[in-house]
């Protein structure tokens, strides 16, 4: 099979949809020992990242942030 794929230029592509799939086994894995209250669907869904921070969310976390780190006095 690799005899084919190798000369055709497709490896990277078989590559990833071999890493596609063992991911989703270790995903149905990992929900039928740990998950009770979702169905598979829901599990997936959840497990997609979430939207990004806005530029604004972004600045008062580090404003937030720097001022935490100004306000601390090490113990001596």
């Amino acid at each position: 099979m690799l005899d084919q794929i190798i000369p055709a230029g497709d490896l990277s592509e078989f590559v990833s949809t071999l890493w596609e799939i063992e991911e989703e086994e270790k995903e149905w894995q990992y929900f039928l020992a740990k998950v009770f209250d979702k169905s598979f669907s829901d599990f997936k869904e959840s497990m997609k990242p979430q939207q990004g921070m806005s530029k604004q969310e972004i600045e008062t976390t580090i404003s937030e942030s720097m001022s935490m780190i100004n306000s601390f006095i090490p113990e001596n």
